[in-house]
Order: C-alpha cells, then structure tokens, then sequence
C-alpha cells in the first residue's frame, strides 16, 4: 500500500535535513525543523532548488516534473518529504 503524504517517513525527512544542512547550512541541522522555510527565508535559493531536486531524484529513484518544482513542494523538509512519498507511489 502506498505510505499516505499525511504520514511523514521518518527516513526519508531526516536524509532530506541532513542533505539540506549540509549543502545551505555548513552541516548544522538545529533549528531546521520540518516546516522551516527554506526558499523564502533564503536557506535555499533557486539554484540550490534544482541541486535538491537532483538529490532528490539521485536518492529516492524518483523522477520530478518541472510542475513539483513550486514553492508548495520545496519550500519545507515536509513538502519535499511529501513529494518523494507522492512520487513514490505513483
């Protein structure tokens, strides 16, 4: 049965931080909660979206539209966390 988007996987949210600390944020995952703004705070700007979304694809064997690539998606752990699930199960 496919995870539900509701439920956030664990594995999949704490590979996804870890990634993200470590490419924006010198390694440091403090304060870098699952809804953290990471685009309009300016943690990730756009060029760093397009190296989380390789990460993403790279990682989680998924393939990503330029339809995901919005700021709903990608602009917290939980959005992209949801989107590796949705991608997953389709």
């Amino acid at each position: 049965m496919p995870a539900d988007p509701a439920q956030n996987d664990p594995a999949i949210l704490a590979e996804i931080r870890t990634f993200v600390a470590t490419w924006f944020r010198d390694g440091r995952e403090d304060g870098l909660g699952i809804d953290t703004p990471l685009v309009t705070s300016g943690i990730v700007d756009s060029a760093g979206v397009v190296e989380v979304v390789e990460f993403l694809e790279r990682r989680f064997g998924v393939r990503l539209d330029d339809a995901d690539v919005s700021l709903r998606n990608c602009n917290t752990l939980r959005g992209l966390c949801e989107l590796v699930q949705r991608r997953r199960a389709s």
